[in-house]
């Protein structure tokens, strides 16, 4: 895999890999900001609008035409939470010019439609259209209010909000209903200027062209200016020195409980690399303790997963479990957290932690938003590390590192979402 990057300009990045494993090609512009509750949900909307038109194609039927003769473009536009980061995305998944009749650069003509689609957006009297804006309020809200169905995540973002009060991240990259439904097309305009004008922006392709044709097409249509390449530190959580404990009631068949836990800042790539083998053996496999004992063994829960943030000192553990049975998987849990911190797993657990983990480094190249994803932590973080890298950094791994991690590991919040206790 040939992978080549470039500073196209102060602030402005382009990393490219060339594969020929795809029929297809994925071009993603991401705007790095600060992740914010009071400008999340702007950001949020301003993207919906995006994806909708362009200047050149004012309505939605003209944008899906060109599309079409473009062979079935897929433009799409969102943010993305990345740590304390929001990432401002729009990105093209087009088929490879090789595929295409009579040599047609299609790769050329896709990235002048992302172009358009980002320095020239449809406005009217210098706006963004009152009736799009409204329209995609509603779409917005439709989509924020919906995630209480989904309990799990809906439990996820409650248990960062609680555990992480006041810090960005525990803000909901989607946006706030009450601050989506303030927003009008000339807010709106600011918040595209500060992404094309001000935010730090990050380029990747995946797919068959060359560099040299990436770089052509890039600057052609992606020309944006030099800006300053600042992008804030996360905030270290401070431990609070209780367990804090939280239930909430809603009507649901299943009950969702959440443990919050600090740890030290994985602020190198070793660091991260240990926090990732512990996090194997703890919870983020179906051979880790959390599956194995809680799940299987005890028959606590259907589910029992560790989710931990790289770039945050947080791990959080999900699981899914009858009413009543909350004392009894939270005391599972926790006798798990203690027994990593004696070091009460096997040379064998290490080894097939360190496998499995390198496996799925190796297995990144299988997928072409994989692949995406790779080339954007590349450019966006400047201590980030290659494969190779990453591999020699969780071979070396000892016991005793995993074991110092362990005893970071500090409870913190035992969340519960579900029913009324009878």
């Amino acid at each position: 895999m040939n992978i080549k990057t470039s500073k196209l300009g102060e602030g402005v990045y382009l990393a490219a890999c060339k594969t020929e494993k795809f029929k297809s090609a994925v071009m993603t512009v991401s705007f790095a900001v600060p992740l914010d509750v009071e400008t999340a949900s702007g950001y949020s909307l301003l993207t919906n609008l995006l994806s909708l038109s362009t200047g050149s194609y004012k309505t939605m039927q003209s944008f899906s035409v060109i599309k079409d003769e473009l062979y079935a473009l897929g433009l799409d536009a969102y943010v993305q939470r990345s740590g304390e980061l929001l990432l401002v995305r729009l990105e093209i998944n087009t088929i490879a010019d090789s595929f295409a009749f009579d040599g047609e650069r299609v790769l050329f003509r896709a990235t002048q439609l992302l172009g358009d689609a980002i320095f020239n957006p449809h406005l009217e009297n210098g706006i963004f259209p009152e009736r799009n804006v409204e329209t995609e309020k509603a779409c917005l809200v439709e989509e924020i209010e919906s995630l209480i169905e989904n309990k799990p995540a809906f439990a996820m973002l409650r248990a960062r909000q609680i555990m992480c009060k006041n810090e960005p991240f525990a803000v909901d990259a989607g946006g706030e209903t009450e601050r989506v439904l303030a927003l009008d097309g000339e807010q709106l305009l600011k918040f595209h200027r500060s992404i094309v004008e001000i935010a730090p922006v990050f380029i990747t392709y995946a797919g068959e062209a060359d560099f040299e044709y990436v770089q052509e097409c890039v600057k052609a249509h992606l020309n944006f200016t030099p800006r300053e390449n600042k992008l804030p530190s996360p905030v270290i959580h401070k431990h609070c020195g209780e367990i804090l404990r939280v239930s909430e009631e809603m009507e649901m068949e299943q009950t969702v409980l959440i443990l919050g836990f600090a740890t030290e800042p994985a602020d190198t790539a070793k660091k991260r690399a240990i926090l990732t083998v512990y996090d194997e053996i703890f919870g983020g496999s179906p051979a880790s303790k959390l599956f194995m004992n809680v799940r299987e063994k005890e028959g606590l829960c259907y589910y029992c997963s560790s989710y931990p943030a790289a770039r945050k000192n947080v791990i959080f553990v999900s699981c899914g479990l009858e009413q009543g049975f909350e004392d009894k998987a939270t005391d599972a849990i926790l006798k798990e957290v203690e027994s990593m911190k004696s070091g009460c797993f096997s040379d064998d657990d290490l080894t097939n932690a360190k496998n499995s983990i390198i496996r799925a480094l190796k297995s990144f190249e299988a997928d072409l938003n994989s692949i995406n994803g790779y080339l954007l932590s590349q450019i966006i973080n400047a201590d980030a590390t290659s494969v190779e890298e990453k591999i020699k950094h969780i071979t070396a791994i000892t016991r005793d590192e995993v074991i110092s991690f362990a005893n970071s590991v500090t409870p913190e919040l035992v969340y519960v979402l579900g029913g009324a206790n009878e």
